[in-house]
C-alpha cells in the first residue's frame, strides 16, 4: 500500500441565524448597517467566511485543546511614527506546534536583494551577500467556508441602544441562515520537516545550531527533520483533525451565538496532494441539505488506489435529508483502482478515528 502523504477533508457548519465574518458597513442607504462577507456567485451573492478567520479558530482551538505553548503574534518592527509595521509569531516549528502547522512568513528589510550594510545578522545570509526569507507556507490549506444556499438566506436584526438620557439609538445586522461547507488538505509528510534551500530558509539558522546540538533535529545540506519525527508527525496531525472536529469561535457570538463545530465531516489519508472531497452537498430549500453520495462514489472510485485509510464519515443524526443513504454507505467497497472501507460515526468520533491512524 502506498505511504500516507495528506489528510484530505470536507465539513459542513450549521450557521443558523449567524453573523461569523464582517465585512463592515453597508453601502449607500445601508451605511448604518453590519454586514457579513459574501461573494458573487453567478447572479447569487451568497456570505462566506474566510479561511484566515476560520483557520484562526482552529489554531485557537488547537491550543485550548492540547495546551501547547502559543506562538503568539507580536511587533517585530515599528514605523517612524511608532506604529506596527511588521508581526510575527515565534517562527520556531520545533517548539510551536502552531508554526509547524500553519507555517508563517518574517517579512525582513532587503530580501532577495544584496545587503547594503555589515550590521544584519549571519544567519540572515546567503553566498552572495543576499538576504534570505524566512518562509515556511501553511501545510495545512483551506477554502473559504461557503453557502451552501444562494437565496434565502438573508435576515436582519433591528437593535436599539438604550440611553439614560435622549432617545434609543438604532442599529442594523444583517445575518444569515445557512450551511458553511469548506474544503481542508494538510500535507502530513511535511510536519517536522524543513527545508532550507538558497535565499529561502524555514529554519532560522540559529535554531538549526541549537536543535542540532541539543539534539532535537537531524539533518544536514539544508534538510531537517525533528528527532522521533514519525511520532511527532502523528501527534500533531492528530490533535488538529480531533481540535477541528470541536471547532469553535466566530464573529459577534453574544448576539448571534452560533455552535461552529462540523455538523457532518468527511476526511481520509491519501498518497497524494488532491483535496478530493469537495463539491460534495446540495441545500435544497424544499429537500433540505443533502451528501451528492453519487458524487462521494465517484471519488472514492476514481482515488481508490490513493486513499489509505478508511474513508471516516462523521455525522450528527438527523442533519442531512439523506441521511439513510449515507449511513448505507458504511461497509466495504470494491472498485477497479482498490478497495475503499467506509466508516461512519459522529463527526468527532471520525476526526478521533482517522487521528489513530496518522
Amino acid at each position: 500500500m502506498a505511504a500516507l502523504t495528506h489528510v484530505a477533508g470536507t465539513f459542513v457548519i450549521h450557521a443558523d441565524a449567524s453573523f461569523l465574518n464582517g465585512a463592515g458597513l453597508g453601502e449607500g442607504e445601508d451605511r448604518n448597517v453590519t454586514i457579513p462577507k459574501t461573494l458573487r456567485d453567478g447572479k447569487y451573492s451568497v456570505p462566506y467566511v474566510s479561511s484566515q478567520a476560520w483557520k484562526r479558530w482552529l489554531r485557537s482551538t488547537l491550543i485550548a485543546e492540547t495546551g501547547w505553548p502559543p506562538s503568539e503574534l507580536r511587533s517585530i518592527q515599528e514605523s517612524e511614527k511608532g506604529s506596527t509595521a511588521k508581526i510575527a509569531g515565534e517562527l520556531d516549528p520545533v517548539e510551536y506546534a502552531e508554526d509547524d502547522l500553519f507555517g508563517y512568513m518574517r517579512a525582513q528589510e532587503g530580501q532577495g536583494k544584496k545587503k547594503k550594510t555589515e550590521e544584519m545578522e549571519e544567519e540572515d545570509e546567503v553566498p552572495g551577500g543576499r538576504t534570505k526569507a524566512l518562509m515556511r507556507s501553511s501545510p495545512f490549506s483551506a477554502s473559504l467556508l461557503v453557502s451552501t444556499r444562494k437565496t434565502g438566506w438573508q435576515g436582519r436584526d433591528e437593535g436599539f441602544v438604550h440611553l439614560k438620557q435622549g432617545t434609543p439609538l438604532p442599529y442594523t445586522t444583517e445575518f444569515y441562515t445557512t450551511h458553511l461547507q469548506g474544503v481542508f488538505c494538510l500535507a502530513h509528510y511535511r510536519v517536522g520537516l524543513y527545508w532550507n534551500v538558497g535565499d529561502r530558509i524555514e529554519l532560522r539558522e540559529d535554531l538549526v545550531r541549537k536543535y542540532l546540538a541539543s539534539g532535537r533535529i537531524q539533518g544536514a545540506d539544508g534538510t531537517y527533520e525533528v528527532m522521533n519525527a514519525a511520532e511527532i508527525r502523528g501527534k500533531r496531525c492528530g490533535e488538529l483533525l480531533k481540535a477541528l472536529a470541536v471547532l469553535r469561535g466566530g464573529a459577534k457570538q453574544a448576539a448571534f451565538g452560533t455552535d461552529v463545530a462540523p455538523k457532518c465531516l468527511i476526511t481520509a489519508g491519501l498518497s497524494c496532494g488532491n483535496a478530493v472531497f469537495n463539491h460534495l452537498f446540495d441545500d435544497n430549500p424544499d429537500k433540505g441539505l443533502r451528501l451528492r453520495v453519487d458524487a462521494l462514489r465517484e471519488v472514492l472510485s476514481d482515488f481508490a488506489d490513493r486513499i489509505v485509510t478508511p474513508v471516516a464519515i462523521g455525522l450528527r443524526t438527523s442533519y442531512l435529508a439523506n441521511e439513510d443513504e449515507v449511513r448505507a454507505l458504511a461497509g466495504s467497497h470494491e472498485f477497479k483502482r482498490g478497495r475503499v472501507e467506509v466508516v461512519v460515526q459522529t463527526p468527532r468520533e471520525a476526526a478521533e478515528f482517522i487521528a489513530t491512524r496518522l
